[in-house]
């Protein structure tokens, strides 16, 4: 079976390997090739070299913070939700930054899948086809942002994630319903958009991590800094984030 594409999607589409791919520049190209007066050469594979988890940031360039990073471990082992929670400037970006390295590379199925989740949004990077996903939204990024949208559904943030980490930092900065806007698809892996006339389902198989102050002034427990805030605004700091969600 051969598949018969333009050059720019070659390189794509030779990555499922179930087909031979055909880069072609015009249909003239593919007369020419069925007629056999010239012959289409095969998209070559992706290298080995090119598909690897080099070049990822590592834990091995984090000293100290042993709890932090042997929690980060059993996130990785488990495939667990992960909390990073301390004062401004503790390395919590900085370790969650580091959970793709420490995770496996993603096997063939998974890599399709997460490729063409990627290729929707023109994202798709062939030579990270087996790493897996970051994705790290603003905290002011919208529902739709996160979980898809648009008058013909695209995926969000959470689908861009699908086999990878969503990291969401200053994790109560989020709107409530953002937050809430996450739960479904921790349950089910899918998240279901629905538009007047389209309704798409995309899937949303992610490791979430999150960071945190643990105060407005993010002072809370840090020995060198005194906080400024009361008990009611450290309660209602933390009360943006409800049980279920945690």
């Amino acid at each position: 079976r051969a598949l018969v594409l333009a050059p720019a999607n070659a390189a794509e589409a030779a990555l499922a390997r179930s087909a031979t791919v055909l880069p072609a520049d015009s249909l003239g190209a593919v007369c020419a090739h069925l007629n056999g007066h010239t012959r289409l050469e095969p998209a070559p594979a992706l290298a080995p070299e090119d598909a690897d988890g080099a070049g990822l940031p590592d834990l091995a360039d984090v000293r100290g913070q042993l709890q932090a990073r042997r929690a980060l471990e059993v996130a990785a082992a488990g495939g667990h939700s992960l909390l990073l929670f301390g004062p401004p400037g503790t390395g919590k970006s900085m370790l969650a930054q580091r959970l793709p390295g420490v995770l496996p590379a993603m096997d063939e199925d998974e890599a399709i899948e997460a490729a063409a989740v990627a290729s929707i949004e023109g994202r798709f990077d062939p030579h990270g086809f087996h790493r897996r996903p970051f994705r790290a939204p603003h905290h002011s990024a919208s529902a739709a942002a996160l979980v898809g949208g648009g008058a013909v559904p695209r995926p969000g943030e959470i689908s861009l994630a699908h086999h990878g980490v969503l990291f969401l930092d200053e994790l109560p900065e989020f709107d409530r319903r953002v937050l809430e806007s996450l739960r479904e698809p921790l349950e089910t892996g899918t998240v279901t958009v629905s538009r007047a006339r389209r309704r798409a389902e995309f899937p949303a198989r992610f490791q979430l991590v999150a960071a945190m102050n643990p105060c407005p002034c993010g002072n809370l427990g840090d020995p060198r800094r005194a906080c400024r805030c009361t008990p009611d605004q450290v309660a209602r700091y933390r009360g943006r984030l409800s049980g279920p969600l945690l």
